[in-house]
């Protein structure tokens, strides 16, 4: 072999990934006054609207890992981090109940588009809504993460 092959397989290990930017490993935990929340969703939002927002869900620890376009981990950036977990209450209503609905309100004359037939439960949120979007959580968060596993501490108040 050349000089310069060995040299372009030497390098070569350090170049695979440059211009994709590359995500890291994102683990941490969520709690809410001191409890591990169980069934949250966890949402990392990149704080200037480019890019993939990363998502995981927690386990009976609070304990969630993060993946993007499922794959593990989140990209370089700040991030706006949402956390939620909702009760479903109700059944989603039939597309018969739907339409039924939808037609008793409407008036005879009315012209446009058709009712879309179904519709969502309704659910409860069982978290602070603060919590639940991203211009009112108090979690901004820049990866790579500086410590690990990340601490994600609510509070009801």
């Amino acid at each position: 072999m050349t000089r310069k092959m060995v040299l372009v397989l030497a390098l070569l290990p350090f170049t695979v990934g440059l211009g994709c930017g590359g995500t890291s490993k994102v683990e941490g935990v969520v709690t809410l006054d001191g409890k591990a929340v169980d069934g949250a969703s966890v949402v990392f939002m990149p704080e200037d609207g480019k890019g993939q927002s990363a998502v995981g869900g927690t386990d009976a620890n609070g304990n969630f890992s993060l993946t993007t376009n499922n794959k593990p981990g989140a990209a370089k950036g700040s991030y706006k981090v949402v956390i939620s977990k909702v009760k479903v209450t109700g059944e989603p209503m039939t597309p018969a109940d739907s339409i039924a609905k939808m037609k008793g309100s409407m008036p005879k004359s009315s012209a446009g588009p058709a009712p879309i037939a179904g519709g969502p439960a309704k659910s409860d949120s069982l978290l602070p809504a603060k919590y639940a979007s991203p211009s009112t959580t108090p979690f901004t968060i820049k990866i790579p993460l500086e410590s690990s596993p990340l601490k994600l501490e609510m509070t009801s108040k």
